[in-house]
């Protein structure tokens, strides 16, 4: 365990660029701050994927912190920061998933709605979501860009730091492996 002091100095030889106090105070914030991560999100894998974007800040702005003995108060606030900022993407995309499944479900042939109907379009929907939720993370954002906000390939490449063609080419792989999904086959063919 490092003390307040030691802890001091290697927060001030961090902000002269001492690289070699920049790894061990790295140690010492993981030591001290996974388990709060921990705590907050349950996930091993997403405390440790919070705990490196809360380390690269903290390399990238120590420089220029103000008072060192404010440091940890600091560093826990990024990393409040950094959770309620997972939280709120994971939010966000689950709504667009459930549009984008919505949208498609509308585009079904309409018939009378009977409770049976009504059970198999909710159901329907709800596959749709699995099968979309399961298309990798790239194809997914493509997929809605293009579907629910009607966006030509231009847009989505700058919105996805990419090249028009290979937004277009994402979004073909989506759709194929869509289809190749036996659920979305067996409603085209419905």
């Amino acid at each position: 365990m490092v003390k307040q002091n030691d802890c001091l100095d290697l927060i001030a030889a961090a902000r002269s660029g001492d690289r070699d106090c920049m790894g061990l105070l790295a140690a010492h914030i993981h030591d001290r701050l996974y388990p709060y991560l921990q705590r907050a999100t349950c996930d091993h894998h997403l405390s440790q994927d919070l705990l490196q974007e809360v380390l690269l800040t903290m390399l990238r702005r120590v420089s220029r912190l103000e008072k060192p003995e404010s440091f940890w108060p600091w560093l826990y606030k990024i990393a409040r920061s950094r959770i309620h900022r997972h939280y709120q993407r994971e939010r966000r995309r689950r709504l667009l998933h459930m549009q984008l499944i919505d949208d498609a479900c509308r585009s079904l042939p309409q018939r009378r709605s009977g409770i049976l109907e009504i059970i198999v379009r909710q159901e329907t929907r709800e596959d749709m979501a699995v099968a979309v939720s399961r298309l990798d993370e790239r194809y997914r954002d493509v997929v809605r860009l293009r579907c629910l906000e009607d966006m030509p390939y231009a847009e989505i490449a700058g919105r996805t730091e990419t090249s028009p063609e290979l937004a277009r080419i994402r979004f073909l792989r989506a759709k194929r492996s869509l289809r190749n999904c036996p659920l979305v086959a067996a409603m085209a063919n419905d």
